[in-house]
């Protein structure tokens, strides 16, 4: 069993730069999710500078766009079970004050909204 992040979006993400390792998949539905997964941050993310390099690249995502929405979710992938999402969570990019704020707990989502202030 692995710990991934997986992340969804409506708009087109592109691959990130840095040390945290974003791998592009081909878009794909989790239930539970109201995009399609494009991205799998494999072994998770669990130390700030990792939170923060996330929170950049959502910013960078986000940036071109007046409306966006980004979903990122914290999923054990095991072959034996179902890709589960338990709980659900939103906030706007705009409240997000501290990365730790992307810190989720195994099967949690949070939808992060753009929106204009």
């Amino acid at each position: 069993m692995t710990n991934y992040y997986y992340l969804a979006s409506d708009k087109k993400m592109g691959s990130g730069i840095g040390s945290v390792d974003f791998t592009k998949t081909e878009p794909h539905l989790i239930p539970g999710f109201d995009y399609p997964i494009q991205i799998e941050i494999f072994n998770g993310i669990e130390k700030d500078w990792q939170l923060q390099e996330l929170l950049h690249y959502i910013r960078n995502h986000t940036a071109p766009y007046e409306v966006c929405t980004v979903q990122i979710a914290n999923v054990i992938n095991s072959n034996r079970t179902e890709l589960e999402i338990q709980k659900k969570h939103k906030v706007l990019l705009n409240e997000i004050v501290d990365p730790k704020q992307l810190l989720l707990q195994e099967g949690h989502l949070l939808t992060v909204k753009k929106v204009p202030i």
